[in-house]
């Protein structure tokens, strides 16, 4: 009987392989669970309803990052440019009011990462399900489709009378 031996640089390869796939390991989390002692972007009380968070309640948050937004004029027109790192916090709520000691059920969140594959305007747009924890990149153009919106007039908040860029926020830091 002859026995077979296989070199070592064959059988590492599929060691290592295997360790990997078998350790899933614990998904990012890419929303901070800290964010409710931000900033916010508006003292607007967000009880109206608007496309895409419908008859809900809003609270906008922002860490300190998105306070260094580089605001400049570009031949008479001003533009909001968020630094890498900002992130933006929207909770939503249940119906159009809140009570004291309420919680949202739902978060959704911008991340600005320009360098990542996933985002679209320079953004991750994310959805976070309070009740299971998951966080959902949005692939499809959906919020990012409305968020356009933000950066000419729209009939929201202010308005944007102006047509400012406001890199995507409709409240942005003022």
């Amino acid at each position: 009987m002859q026995t077979r031996f296989f070199p070592l640089f064959m059988i590492l390869p599929l060691v290592m392989a295997a360790a990997v796939s078998c350790s899933k390991g614990t998904p990012k989390t890419l929303v901070p669970a800290d964010y409710s002692g931000w900033g916010t972007t508006t003292t607007t009380e967000l009880n109206y309803p608007i496309p895409g968070h419908e008859n809900n309640y809003r609270k906008i948050f922002i860490n300190d990052t998105g306070f260094m937004v580089d605001v400049r004029d570009s031949g008479g027109k001003i533009l909001y440019d968020y630094p890498d790192g900002t992130v933006i916090i929207k909770e939503i709520y249940q119906g159009m009011s809140i009570t004291p000691g309420s919680k949202p059920m739902v978060l959704t969140v911008m991340i600005k990462d320009r360098e990542n594959p996933k985002a679209r305007g320079g953004w991750l747009w994310i959805v976070k399900n309070l009740a299971s924890g998951d966080e959902n990149i949005i692939s499809q153009e959906f919020c990012i489709t409305c968020h356009t919106n933000a950066n000419e007039p729209h009939p929201y908040g202010d308005g944007n009378k102006d047509s400012i860029f406001r890199d995507y926020a409709f409240f942005p830091v003022k």
